[in-house]
């Protein structure tokens, strides 16, 4: 196996694989990875949301807090890892820009206190950002090069299909 992807420990070595390469830009990474990688997250979140149907203190600005606490915690990670899934199939890693628009369209609403904005005004935004964040899902998920591209070696390194001349 190519250096850093795990042979065993399954979805969950795949999982936490992110976290361990947190800063590493360069290279490529499976969708296996990524795919592991948001199920954990998700999973962490139901488990947030859970626990403050049963913690009271949590129902009010805690669990706010605590998710925004996550986000922070999980954005270089992230985006590293989105660099490494557009490299697998041969993109450069700037497309994952694409992600911008929403994400700035969720905080101007998370954090915006003035004036309410208008929503017929915000629906054209709020429609161009979520096709921008599907395009680039449409690239995340994206079939890889099976040959190394110059990003480096296909990560998932399959071994080759034995000949008819080897089954003999």
């Amino acid at each position: 196996m190519a250096a850093g992807v795990p042979d065993r420990g399954g979805c969950l070595a795949w999982a936490v694989l992110p976290l361990r390469r947190y800063a590493e830009f360069g290279g490529r990474s499976t969708r296996t990875e990524l795919v592991a990688f948001y199920l954990l997250v998700m999973l962490i979140l139901a488990f947030g949301v859970a626990l403050s149907l049963f913690v009271p203190v949590l129902r009010s600005a805690g669990i706010a807090v605590v998710g925004w606490f996550l986000l922070l915690a999980l954005l270089c990670p992230s985006v590293a890892l989105a660099v490494r899934r557009l490299h697998d199939s041969g993109r450069s890693g700037w497309w994952a820009l694409l992600a911008l628009p929403g994400n700035a369209l969720n905080l101007l609403n998370d954090f915006y206190t003035g004036p309410a904005l208008d929503p017929e005004r915000m629906a054209p935004l709020a429609d161009l950002a979520g096709l921008a964040s599907l395009a680039l899902l449409v690239l995340l998920l994206w079939n890889d090069d099976p040959e190394p591209n110059r990003y480096g070696p296909n990560p998932r390194m399959d071994p080759p299909e034995p000949d008819a001349q080897d089954l003999a």
